[in-house]
C-alpha cells in the first residue's frame, strides 16, 4: 500500500525498496507499507499528532516516518492496482 499527498503522484523506487526490507518506508511525500500476504483486507487509519507518540511496549522495533501533505488530501494507493480512495 502507498499513502501520498494528492500532488505527489510520482512514486519513489528507493522508498519502495526500503519497505521491502523493513515493512514501512517513506520519503516525506510517500509512505509505503509492505506485506508478504498478497490478498488480504487492509485497513489504514490516519492520525495527526503534534509530537511523535511513544511506541507500544510490545513493539519489536520502530522506524520514524513522516508524511507531508501540502494539499491536505491523502491518496491511498494499492500498488499495481491503483488508487483505493482519498481522504
Amino acid at each position: 500500500m502507498e499513502v501520498y499527498d494528492a500532488d505527489a503522484y510520482l512514486g519513489d523506487d528507493d522508498a519502495m525498496t526500503a519497505a521491502r526490507r523493513q515493512v514501512v518506508a517513506g520519503n516525506d511525500y510517500h509512505l509505503y507499507l509492505r506485506s508478504l500476504q498478497p490478498d488480504i483486507d487492509v485497513e489504514i487509519t490516519i492520525r495527526i499528532w503534534d509530537t511523535p507518540p511513544a511506541p507500544p511496549a510490545d513493539a519489536e522495533g520502530q522506524i520514524g516516518i513522516s508524511l507531508e501533505s501540502e494539499t491536505g488530501i491523502l491518496v491511498i494507493n494499492q500498488v499495481g492496482l491503483g488508487p483505493a480512495g482519498e481522504t
